[in-house]
């Protein structure tokens, strides 16, 4: 599956082979449906989180759950720890280790959310063009003192966001594989409101930030970080995504060679061939059967010879699937509940809801219940290696993500100890 649009670190994962993974709805606080009642600067009735979001008493953070007008479902996360340690003076030393120390603790728990998310995450890096970057005042400077920026940046948390949309590659058209990871890419190519081609990358890097990008079989996730000072910015540029995205004609082509980039760095590494080997496994007809990456014979050659408008197409995409009410958006920040959750009601309550179904392949169980798939498969490696698996195809497992029946499993299979399968 295509996954990473940015050169980050992701997870691997097998979620492929447990067909649909729709968990049940879980339970979360009753959504706040007002407007924040006051916005403060201190830690008071304002960070105060919902009760019934069960917490670990050593979790110094507070939670808020909310849904917007539009559908749109929030998780605020406030992390005030740190507030008040040092004094102003002093604050950017004596406060430094320990902000730094809460960062790489929050690289931990991203780096395991993303583990149970589910995305196999083994993504090609493609690296961002100068070149093609039109002349913008985000794009001035960006190379200046950038050892002194990194440096500072390191000494304090940064603000993050993520938003998964409830969509992915098994929505694909047939006759346009890949389209769901080419609306990936094609979003960051500007906005109405901010029409820099490639503007948000830029905005990210001059102020410290980063980003990524992942389009999973029902998902579609992105993600950024930033210097706190200017994450409302960020965010608001980020949005534009979901609001009025440009989707230009003249980016077309050159967003799908940058897809058609990652395909090909991706076709040399055994995973990925191992993944669509289990592709051709599927009952026929199955959306696990589909090319998901996508590359330039399905997204430029093909549609040419066939009279299809990729344009159009896309934009079509866009409007049917990119709806709020598919979407859940996490936002974590040194900011109150109060003014995150300000924040985003005034900026994503713009996104457009379609008020259509969200698309639902939870009937199409067992998809690998085929004689193709219970055969011996010998694969000559491209990597020098020599591996034996064996792999089981599993119902879903999603409704059982509070109790992780599979991690039991897994450990008793891996245990290394006395009576242990590897003792013997």
């Amino acid at each position: 599956m295509p996954q990473t649009k940015k050169p980050k670190s992701a997870a691997s994962t097998s979620s492929q082979l447990c067909g649909s993974d729709r968990p049940e709805s879980q339970q979360l606080a009753e959504p706040r449906e007002q407007g924040p009642s006051g916005v403060s600067e201190g830690g008071g009735e304002d960070s105060l989180g919902d009760p019934q979001i069960i917490k670990s008493p050593s979790d110094p953070k507070h939670y808020r759950y909310i849904e917007l007008s539009n559908g749109l479902r929030a998780l605020l996360i406030s992390d005030m720890s740190g507030a008040g340690k040092s004094s102003s003076k002093d604050s950017d030393s004596s406060g430094g280790e320990e902000e730094e120390e809460e960062g790489e603790e929050g690289e931990e728990e991203e780096e395991e959310n993303e583990e149970e998310e589910g995305d196999s995450g083994e993504g090609t890096e493609e690296e961002s063009e100068d070149g093609e970057k039109e002349h913008d005042s985000d794009f001035d400077e960006l190379d200046e003192d950038n050892d002194g920026k990194k440096k500072k940046g390191c000494s304090e948390k940064q603000s993050a966001a993520a938003l998964c949309i409830g969509v992915g590659s098994f929505s694909d058209p047939e006759d346009l594989p890949g389209l769901a990871h080419f609306l990936e890419h094609m979003v960051f190519m500007g906005s109405e409101k901010y029409p820099a081609e490639n503007g948000f990358d830029a905005f990210l890097k001059k102020h410290g930030g980063s980003d990524n990008a992942s389009t999973d079989c029902e998902r579609t996730i992105f993600q950024f970080d930033v210097q706190r000072k200017h994450f409302r910015e960020a965010m608001d540029r980020w949005a534009q995504f979901f609001i009025c995205p440009l989707m230009i004609k003249d980016a077309i082509d050159r967003e799908v060679e940058a897809v058609d980039s990652e395909y090909q760095l991706a076709r040399p590494s055994d995973s990925h061939r191992k993944e669509m080997l289990f592709g051709s496994l599927a009952k026929p007809n199955h959306p696990m059967g589909k090319f998901c990456w996508g590359n330039a014979q399905t997204l430029k050659y093909e549609p040419r010879e066939k009279n299809i408008d990729t344009y159009t197409r896309l934009r079509d995409f866009w409007k049917r699937y990119y709806s709020a009410h598919y979407m859940t958006l996490t936002v974590q920040s040194k900011e109150t509940l109060d003014t995150l959750e300000e924040w985003v009601r005034e900026i994503f309550s713009k996104v457009p809801n379609n008020g259509l179904l969200q698309p639902d392949f939870s009937h199409l169980l067992d998809p690998f219940d085929t004689p193709a798939f219970n055969k011996l498969y010998r694969v000559i490696p491209v990597r020098k290696v020599h591996a034996l698996t064996i792999t089981w195809a599993l119902p879903p497992q999603g409704k059982y993500y509070r109790v992780k029946p599979l991690h039991y499993i897994s450990w008793l299979i891996g245990h290394e100890g006395t009576g242990s399968i590897l003792s013997l």
